[in-house]
């Protein structure tokens, strides 16, 4: 009976793991490329930053070969795509970061420094417009594409088809359509990432969604409209019980989470819901919340981003 026993229990947990990877919704990560091969919604790889740095007052036309590498302060590497010789006191030279993922965006003017010295050319330039790079997508984001594939077979053009087919795009987490946003038979499509701070994708990222979606549209080029949300800002005052630097850390986070979680095209931002937030903070006591005192709006594409904090007094009364 014993042997019988453990037979049995090994059949049953063999089972009940089948049972468990026989559909996307619960199955695990090896399993997820096998339903979503079936349905050809294969992960989003990491993409790599590009841009260009740059050097401004430059004397005479020295040049800077193609392959060269270039250091961020904090080690992250970017390799000059091309050969390029100043000009008009300029040199602009493209690169691209050298290991895929979000760490290579780059902020505008963020000091680049040369891995080895070039005659004529000052070891340090600058970051202009260096983004683009996105990670790998994250197993529930991709599951949940996945499970968009089931809910929505490909209608040829329908609504949902535009969101799935904006959402392939490396970085794209969100998107909208618009029915006749410019007219009878024009589409819209706004897209957003998941970044709470600032979800509103660049114009190169917005133009690999467009140029993604035109051969698999039903309209023409020219009624298909294709841009990033608009982001509303929302101040808010909120006056502490208990005032330290961690729990306003912690505030901020669970904020920023809120307008990511709750935000959407022509939705509210509900006073309580802030509220709420500040509550949920480890760390928080009791508080009192100034701004807004109503709930917020959002237009048709304009999705919340959280806005300047003020930390009042907190006062023991309503006020």
């Amino acid at each position: 009976s014993r042997v019988q026993a453990a037979a049995v229990h090994t059949l049953y947990g063999y089972i009940d793991y089948l049972a468990r990877n026989m559909l996307p919704d619960m199955c695990d990560e090896d399993w997820l490329y096998r339903h979503a091969r079936i349905k050809r919604c294969p992960r989003k790889n990491a993409v790599s930053a590009k841009g260009f740095a740059r050097w401004d007052g430059i004397a005479g036309t020295p040049e800077i070969p193609a392959g060269t590498q270039i250091q961020r302060d904090d080690q992250v590497t970017f390799t000059t795509l091309q050969t390029v010789k100043a000009s008009g006191g300029l040199l602009r030279v493209p690169v691209i970061a050298d290991v895929a993922g979000t760490a290579g965006n780059t902020d505008d003017g963020t000091a680049l420094r040369l891995g080895t010295p070039i005659t004529g050319i000052p070891s340090t330039g600058y970051a202009d417009t260096l983004t683009g790079g996105a990670d790998t997508e994250e197993l529930e984001t991709w599951r949940a594409r996945v499970m968009e594939r089931y809910y929505w077979i490909p209608q040829g053009g329908a609504d949902p088809d535009y969101v799935i087919w904006a959402k392939e795009i490396a970085g794209i987490t969100r998107a909208w359509t618009f029915r006749h946003y410019k007219g009878t038979g024009t589409v819209g499509v706004m897209v957003a990432t998941s970044n709470p701070v600032n979800p509103a994708p660049g114009d190169e990222l917005v133009k690999a969604v467009r140029d993604h979606i035109l051969p698999l549209a039903p309209v023409a080029g020219g009624g298909l409209f294709v841009f990033a949300a608009t982001e509303k800002s929302i101040p808010v005052t909120v006056a502490l019980a208990k005032d330290t630097p961690e729990i306003r850390t912690a505030i901020i986070a669970e904020l920023n989470a809120l307008m990511l979680r709750d935000g959407a095209p022509s939705g509210k931002i509900y006073v309580s819901r802030i509220s709420e937030a500040i509550s949920l903070a480890t760390g928080e006591v009791a508080h009192q919340l100034r701004v807004p005192a109503a709930d917020v709006a959002l237009g048709k594409t304009e999705l919340p981003v959280l806005g300047n904090i003020t930390w009042a007094t907190y006062t023991g009364e309503n006020g």
